[in-house]
């Protein structure tokens, strides 16, 4: 599967040398999964990659998938499918748009997706059983992969980022969407406390969507509660919800790649590891401890920001 798209996995792990890290006596390792692929960067990847075992496994004729109007899932399903020879579908929110409403569709588009644009009441139905069964009449024998990839095989998938890294931390910072990457990384986080960093306004929602999907894999019921002890949900960082910003988080972003190169995204990334400098200037991290910050990907979202920024996405 992989010898169809270059990718660079394991992914970098890199130490992320900042002033503030320096004083506080902290040490910050960033997993550079943003580096895996140009454009199927981050979780995107690592929840897609066994669903695609998946589809050439069981024979499936096409690949189905849902998503807003700038979805990053859809664009790099939609590059998948192409590179792969897989026909993919995107079943897209508002029934309002088209295939030129924006860069992320016309994308999709190019790459050969059939987007089919529903209401945003239809869309509502999309984890629904009996709205799934009268897809699969549909558009026939066709694989469905839940919205930005949040199923058991996108949090396994997303296992495989710990996996690859042969430190012990005593946190791990990532941003969450869905919670399926959060799900991946609390189940391979060893003694390591996950902070999950909801982008949506109301974030609270990703500890019921963590156990949604702990219990798809299997996790018995008396492991949940070392679960939860070690997930911190942080949902004060949202800057608004999501896609939203302040130009607080756009300085911060400015201030890290003038300080240590490394570019963020203000949808997901920027969020997180704002939450994890937060926690380190108010000394919640002791001297000594050490930090993972998951870097998912998700840059190209920098291009509505570009005139903000003293960066830009290339």
């Amino acid at each position: 599967m992989e010898a169809k798209i270059k990718l660079e996995i394991p992914s970098p792990l890199i130490e992320l040398n900042h002033p503030l890290f320096a004083e506080k006596d902290v040490t910050v390792m960033v997993k550079r999964d943003d580096l895996i692929h140009p454009e199927i960067s981050g979780n995107k990847w690592r929840k897609l990659h066994l669903n695609i075992e998946k589809y050439y496994d069981k024979g499936y004729a096409k690949l189905l998938t849902f998503g807003g109007a700038y979805s990053n899932h859809i664009a790099a399903t939609a590059l998948v499918g192409k590179l792969m020879g897989i026909p993919t579908i995107g079943i897209i929110r508002g029934d309002e748009l088209n295939a030129n409403s924006n860069a992320t569709l016309a994308e999709a588009n190019a790459n050969g997706m059939e987007l089919v644009f529903v209401s945003r009441s239809e869309y509502g139905m999309r984890y629904e059983n009996d709205y799934k069964n009268e897809l699969r009449a549909r558009y026939g024998h066709v694989l469905i992969i839940e919205e930005g990839g949040a199923n058991y095989l996108g949090a396994m998938g997303c296992t495989e980022i710990i996996s690859e890294v042969d430190q012990n931390f005593d946190g791990i910072y990532l941003a969450s969407g869905t919670g399926t990457t959060t799900t991946g990384i609390l189940l391979a986080s060893g003694n390591a406390k996950v902070y999950s960093v909801p982008v949506l306004k109301n974030g609270g929602f990703i500890k019921d969507a963590v156990r949604e999907l702990l219990i798809y894999s299997g996790t018995p019921d008396e492991l949940m509660d070392d679960y939860f002890e070690k997930l911190k949900v942080l949902t004060d960082y949202h800057f608004g919800g999501y896609g939203k910003y302040t130009h607080e988080l756009l300085q911060f972003m400015g201030d890290v790649y003038a300080t240590t190169g490394l570019k963020l995204d203000q949808v997901y990334t920027a969020k997180a590891l704002f939450a994890l400098f937060d926690a380190v200037k108010k000394n919640q991290w002791g001297r000594g401890a050490k930090i993972l910050f998951i870097h998912t990907g998700g840059l190209q979202g920098i291009r509505s920001v570009e005139a903000m920024l003293n960066y830009s996405l290339d």
